[in-house]
Formats: C-alpha cells, sequence, structure tokens
C-alpha cells in the first residue's frame, strides 16, 4: 500500500512539473518572436550580423515569476548556477534548469524505483539531478575550448589593426566581425558594452567572467597595464599571441607522447570487465560466486574500488598540464 501511494505521488507531482515547464515554455514564445524580429531588423538596417540574444540590461530576475524568483535568490547555489549557464552560453532563466533538474530527478526517481524499490530510486534520483549540470559542465568545457584555438588569430588581428593605425576598440570590433562563434560574439558583447558608456577595464572584466580562460586573462591583464603606464601594446599582443601557439605545439607533443600510456591505461581499464563478460558467457556459475557469496560481492566491490584508483592515477600521470 505504502509503495503504490508513493508511486503515485511520484507520477502525480511529475506530471504536474511537467505541465509547468509546457507553461513557461509556451508563455516565452511570443518573447521569443519578438527577438527574432528585432534582430532580421537591425540585419535589414545593414547592423552587425551576429548580434547578441542578451541585453546589455542585465537582469537579477531567475524565473518570469516574481515569487519563484524572489525564493530562488535565497538559495546560494543558485548565484554558481547562473555563472555556469552565462559561461555555457544557455540564455535560459535560472528557473527552467532548475525544473529541468526536478523533473530530471523525479523521472531518475521513478525509473530507479521501477528497477530495483526504494535503493533504485535514490540512485536514480541522485543521477537524475546530476546529468543536467554534467551537461552544462560540458556545454561550458567545449565552449572554452573552441574560444581557446580561436584566441591567438583574433590576436593577431587585433595585431594587424593595431599596426595599421587603429585604435584598440576599433580593432577589438574587427575581430568581433571577422571571427567566428564564440569569440566572435564574445568580442562583440566586450565592444558593445564599452561603446554603451561602459569603461573598458570593467568590460574586459566580464569577458574573462564569461569565458573562464587563463590566456584570455593574461590577454585583458596585458591590456589593462598598457593603457596604465604604456608601451607598444601591438608588440605585447604579438608575443602572448605566439606564446599560446608554442602552447598548442607542446600540448600536441606531449599528447603524442604519453599516447602509448593513455593506450595502456584504456586496455587495464576495459581488461578485468570484457574478461568478466566473457566468463558470463562462457562458465556463469564461476562468475556468479562474486555476485550471489557475500566474500565474492566484497571482493567484486575491492576490486571495483581498485579499478577507479587506477583509472584516476593513470589520468593523472597521463594528463600533464602545460
Amino acid at each position: 500500500m505504502e509503495v503504490s501511494l508513493l508511486l503515485s505521488l511520484l507520477i502525480f507531482f511529475t506530471l504536474v512539473s511537467l505541465f509547468m515547464g509546457l507553461f513557461w515554455a509556451f508563455a516565452g514564445a511570443d518573447r521569443g518572436y519578438r527577438q527574432r524580429l528585432q534582430k532580421r531588423l537591425n540585419q535589414l538596417k545593414g547592423l552587425e550580423e551576429r548580434q547578441p540574444s542578451d541585453s546589455l540590461l542585465k537582469t537579477d530576475a531567475f524565473s518570469g515569476f516574481p515569487l519563484i524568483s524572489a525564493g530562488l535568490k535565497k538559495i546560494r547555489v543558485i548565484e554558481p548556477l547562473k555563472t555556469l549557464m552565462i559561461q555555457a552560453d544557455v540564455s535560459w532563466p535560472v528557473g527552467v534548469l532548475v525544473l529541468i533538474n526536478l523533473l530530471s530527478g523525479m523521472g531518475g526517481i521513478i525509473l530507479g524505483f521501477l528497477a530495483n524499490g526504494v535503493k533504485g530510486g535514490l540512485v536514480g534520483g541522485v543521477v537524475g539531478l546530476v546529468v543536467p549540470y554534467r551537461i552544462l559542465v560540458s556545454k561550458r568545457r567545449r565552449r572554452v575550448k573552441q574560444f581557446e584555438k580561436q584566441l591567438p588569430d583574433a590576436l593577431d588581428l587585433l595585431v594587424r589593426g593595431l599596426k595599421a593605425g587603429y585604435a584598440f576598440t576599433v580593432g577589438l570590433q574587427m575581430a568581433a566581425n571577422e571571427m567566428p562563434d564564440p569569440i566572435g560574439i564574445e568580442f562583440h558583447k566586450t565592444f558593445t558594452e564599452y561603446n554603451h558608456g561602459q569603461d573598458l577595464n570593467v568590460a574586459l572584466l566580464n569577458l574573462c567572467q564569461r569565458v573562464p580562460l587563463p590566456d584570455l586573462k593574461f590577454f585583458t591583464t596585458a591590456v589593462m597595464i598598457q593603457r596604465e603606464t604604456g608601451g607598444n601594446l601591438a608588440e605585447i599582443l604579438d608575443k602572448n599571441s605566439s606564446l599560446i601557439r608554442e602552447r598548442f605545439k607542446l600540448r600536441g607533443q606531449i599528447r603524442a607522447q604519453t599516447g602509448e600510456g593513455r593506450l595502456s591505461g584504456v586496455v587495464l581499464v576495459l581488461l578485468p570487465p570484457v574478461t568478466a563478460i566473457f566468463l558470463f558467457f562462457l562458465n556463469r556459475p564461476y562468475v556468479m560466486v562474486l555476485l550471489e557469496h557475500p566474500l565474492g560481492r566484497l571482493m567484486a566491490l575491492t576490486a571495483m574500488g581498485l579499478q577507479l584508483v587506477g583509472i584516476l592515477l593513470i589520468r593523472k600521470i597521463v594528463n600533464i598540464k602545460v
């Protein structure tokens, strides 16, 4: 009776959350249409083709509903989550992401409960809550990596503009117009902030906040120091670009030289589970001892723990930071 009641409550809350998510999605459809229309009008007027979708007027609203937004502001973990969304270039309100996490967690609880009872429900709920966050982290990592690859070319473009006699901000606008995304759109946001009256140092610091990349911090620090003390900015940026390219070259050499170690790590990681699968089909009673006998389960868990430790050690050895 208690199990049926728990399952009914989970299904009820899942359906309610799903209906709320659909309502939020369709409630914002008209706003998205107006943004697309305004973007198209700007293109017809000859403005930048890659106009940012967000406004310079930043808002603290975490949701379209004031009551929910006020509640989310009181949760400390929401602010880092909002920063992560900005760095991953996700323009949803934080409330939508929280709703997605709740739906994912409830879905994990239901699937885990149906598969393995209460314990499975707890594990499924934790996995369901973590999956959307990990997707955001992965999206931010890919975006930062793409930005890092484009940064040397963008610096070269800035250097050519400075040597031709243009101001730094003009070179920044040129790089924003010429470079593809994501560096083009980020430079465009920085130039737009400066063009609307923001101090250049603050605009550059905002750029570093949106793109957590050490090389970008070196670039912004060099620009800010040059604005205070003077010097040949073109030469500084040229050396910075060369340094980034040399780091890419060294990273490639290290990856080539550690290829054998990484391949050995993959073989060592896959060998035990693959062997267990083969033995399961060839001699099932021999393998079932590890699952049915208490001592066998202890040995299997110990082996899995040692396997995890080995994976971490091999990864630590072959991943050399440059």
